[in-house]
């Protein structure tokens, strides 16, 4: 497995200040052998690819326009960011910036940023009275006190990048762990996948390439995901032996994603819809239960997905409802048109044959696979794109 690949990034202007230099020289020094180490002052005629090569970015400085630029590409890239402000939001600094555009961008710049390193606790204080991110961490700064080392330092700030790769471990999930997921989600809900027992000698040789960081954030992720037990009967299943990750004692900023606790619900509305309600009762029969339960299901889940709020358990959830219930495939197609799903539901199709390999024997609406499809799978699996 390839080192840890930083790239810190350190514009000229700021780089020009003589505590600064020495700062992010001495740090990458201390650094040597412990992680692969980048420290540039110009990151023009660096392209997307050579970014992506890249785990992590760390930006010092303020007020530098190639500075932000650098840390909004990262996050269009999906590439984790630490910013360290080097005193650069301090109140009377802040003020000269407040009335030009460089305000409202430096601003959106350290929101996107994974996590923010502050060097003293004075700093720290002023940071946390803006909220413009609550994932500070305080490493103080050797040059300014002999309270630290610079092997200090660097332990404290590997163990903060750790705990950014972690946080964000979805980001970092190769090709591989995204097709073990994928997998495992299937197997876990349908055990009749063991029958395919090339699929299944597939699925092993490629459980079997991954390493010990991959499957720390391939759990990582279905803990996230809560999908953590669903993976874990897979491999139960399969019999295959992972590796033990207790995800509980992994240090991690806490997640902003409000997901809905449990299964994905069939029997009402998590929303308050009196009109959608309506329209349910009026086009389905008393005897479709199970009808009313995928179309509640896809509701409730188009619902979640305009919040941004929908776990990957409530595909899985989808998959046994179309797997294991019978239901008229030629009404369910009337009613989606009813209720406005039609392209809705022939989208959610393609995600499910890409994700979890849903057959289109069970699949009850034409696949409809365009953008919009592809945007979707994004929305539910977390991933910039699913391969």
């Amino acid at each position: 497995m390839d080192p840890l690949r930083i790239l810190m990034f350190i514009s000229a202007t700021v780089d020009g200040q003589n505590t600064n230099h020495e700062l992010t020289t001495r740090l990458v020094h201390a650094m040597n052998g412990e992680a692969h180490v980048d420290l540039k002052t110009t990151w023009h005629g660096i392209d997307n690819d050579a970014l992506k090569s890249y785990h992590l970015i760390h930006i010092f400085g303020c007020w530098n326009i190639a500075s932000i630029r650098l840390l909004s590409k990262a996050h269009r890239l999906h590439i984790p960011t630490v910013y360290s402000p080097m005193g650069g939001l301090q109140p009377w600094v802040i003020r000269k910036h407040r009335s030009s555009m460089q305000y409202s961008y430096q601003r959106e710049a350290i929101r996107k940023a994974s996590a923010v390193h502050v060097c003293s606790k004075l700093e720290s204080d002023l940071f946390a009275r803006l909220d413009w991110n609550s994932r500070s961490v305080l490493i103080k700064n050797p040059i300014l006190t002999n309270l630290i080392t610079f092997g200090q330092m660097s332990a404290a700030m590997l163990a903060l990048y750790e705990k950014v790769l972690d946080t964000n471990a979805r980001l970092l999930l190769d090709d591989h762990s995204r097709q073990a997921i994928g997998n495992l989600l299937e197997l876990g809900v349908d055990k009749d996948v063991l029958f395919d027992h090339k699929h299944c000698q597939a699925m092993k040789a490629n459980l079997a390439l991954l390493t010990p960081i991959q499957w720390r954030r391939v759990m990582i992720y279905a803990f996230d995901e809560k999908i953590e037990d669903i993976l874990k009967k897979g491999l139960e299943r399969i019999q295959f032996a992972a590796p033990h990750i207790v995800i509980e004692q992994i240090d991690r900023f806490p997640g902003t994603r409000p997901y809905p606790e449990g299964e994905l619900q069939g029997h009402e509305l998590c929303y308050h819809q009196p009109s959608t309600l309506s329209k349910l009762d009026e086009n389905l029969k008393a005897s479709e239960t199970n009808e009313r339960m995928l179309c509640v299901q896809m509701l409730n889940l188009r619902h979640e997905v305009s919040r941004h709020a929908v776990p990957l358990r409530h595909l899985a959830d989808i998959y046994v409802t179309l797997r294991f219930k019978d239901m008229d495939e030629d009404r369910l197609r009337e009613i989606a048109a009813e209720m406005g799903l039609s392209d809705f539901a022939g989208r959610l199709m393609a995600v499910l044959g890409d994700v979890m390999r849903l057959s289109e024997g069970f699949m009850p609406f034409p696949v409809k696979d365009d953008r919009a499809a592809r945007e979707l799978a994004q929305a539910i699996t977390k991933f910039n794109t699913w391969a």
